[in-house]
């Protein structure tokens, strides 16, 4: 319809010529960051002393941290040593690894195919599935990571509330977090940001928009097994503009701009990363929402397999909502 509509449409008359001519709308510029983010590496005690950390994340104030040993060897290894019940329960393979449960960018995909008749009881099945996840994944896991993470979140979030986000239709939860294993030589996560998520799996933020302001939600994650190499989380140099987008989400080097110009982050001489390399048992939290990023492709024998998820303050501002 919007065809027929321009087709037909009455033009406006050209621009007045001489001294009144309208000038050209200014090109878009890209801004770039010349000073490296401001990511601190920082021990759990550090951390837990600044009581107002999700606040800084969520206004820019802070850019990321680095937390080592949010847990300890032991745990990571109990964590590890139950995998196979993770290999044996359906995790949602993608072309680079596979997620566990299946993440909200599949689940919408998976819902979006879905004929309309089967779309109710996909919904269903899937919320009571990642409700079950969270309430059991202390013992079939054998750490209780919810309770601490909403330990380590409530702790920095200026006295507010932390609360897993309620699934579509108030049917049980989102999971608290997902396994992530990207798998050698092609496993990577392409360059992304949490704002352009937004715009582009717009029916699974329409639900979670109802509560969550979405916009500038946090990522984090905790490394459960290293890769041999690659595998870093690169930071580029600029952050989301509204406008922005890019053809598809797998795509790993073009981003469109708002004047749909074109930027390159492998070509582009003004783009720098920062890399991040979290070791075993250490977590990263950071602006995923803001600061465009990539995982950097696996490389070697061993997965990179890393377990978290996204934050994002409630409408009011009185609570932290956390997912994946």
């Amino acid at each position: 319809m919007n065809f027929f509509k321009n087709l037909f449409a009455k033009k406006a008359p050209a621009p007045e010529t001489g001294t009144h001519a309208t000038a050209p709308a200014p090109s878009y510029v890209q801004e770039y960051s010349k000073e490296p983010y401001n990511f601190e590496t920082i021990t759990l005690d550090e951390l837990l002393k600044r009581d107002a950390s999700l606040w800084d994340l969520y206004t820019n104030a802070a850019d990321g941290f680095l937390i080592k040993n949010v847990l300890s060897e032991a745990e990571v290894d109990t964590i590890m040593s139950n995998f196979d019940k993770v290999l044996n329960d359906d995790p949602a393979h993608t072309a680079v690894g596979f997620t566990y449960p299946a993440v909200f960018a599949e689940f919408s995909n998976r819902i979006k195919q879905e004929n309309d008749d089967k779309k109710a009881e996909a919904i269903q099945a899937y919320f009571k599935k990642t409700t079950a996840f969270n309430e059991g994944f202390h013992k079939e896991f054998g750490v209780d990571l919810k309770t601490r993470f909403e330990h380590l979140f409530k702790a920095i979030s200026g006295n507010r509330n932390i609360e897993v986000a309620e699934g579509m239709d108030g049917l049980g939860k989102y999971p608290f977090a997902t396994v992530r294993l990207l798998t050698p030589d092609k496993g990577l996560m392409s360059v992304h940001c949490g704002n352009y998520f937004g715009k582009t799996f717009e029916n699974f933020y329409t639900d979670l928009t109802k509560k969550v302001a979405v916009e500038n939600q946090m990522s984090f994650f905790v490394m459960l097994q290293e890769p041999e190499a690659g595998g870093e989380l690169s930071l580029f140099n600029f952050r989301w503009k509204p406008g922005q987008t890019k053809v598809n989400p797998s795509e790993d080097n073009e981003i469109i701009q708002p004047d749909g110009s074109k930027m390159y982050v492998e070509e582009d001489k003004n783009i720098i990363k920062d890399k991040i390399v979290p070791k075993k048992g250490d977590m990263i939290l950071f602006q995923g929402g803001n600061i465009w990023h990539r995982v950097e492709t696996v490389r070697g024998a061993i997965p990179r397999i890393t377990f978290g998820g996204f934050i994002g303050i409630s409408i009011d501002k009185k609570t932290f909502y956390y997912w994946s």
